[in-house]
């Protein structure tokens, strides 16, 4: 399982992350994940944010790919933002993240 290895997988998966922004306000943004690993997570945002927020994680998987995710059909999980790139001519960073909960559905 995803969970007890940490291999990360380069996946495209449609998402929303949720949070506060770095200056206090609560978003939700609809998204996709780069890749994942047991341990995190790499997406992309257009969002302000700022290293250690905690954000609240929902993925969708896809039917082929669900055993590597316990079988669930939206991972959902707690986060912590532990480091952010800036994308040279884009509006959108790379967030990476540490899953900071046990996913649940």
């Amino acid at each position: 399982a995803l969970t007890e290895r940490k291999q990360r997988l380069s996946l495209r998966l449609p998402g929303a992350v949720s949070g506060d922004d770095a200056l206090g306000r609560a978003f939700v943004e609809h998204t996709h994940c780069l890749n994942v690993s047991g341990g995190g997570i790499l997406f992309e945002s257009g969002e302000k944010l700022l290293v250690g927020t905690r954000l609240k994680l929902r993925i969708e998987i896809p039917e082929q790919l669900r055993k590597h995710f316990g079988d669930r059909e939206v991972w959902q999980t707690g986060a912590v933002i532990t480091r952010l790139e800036a994308m040279e001519g884009q509006s959108v960073i790379r967030v990476g993240a540490r899953f900071v909960d046990e996913p649940h559905n």
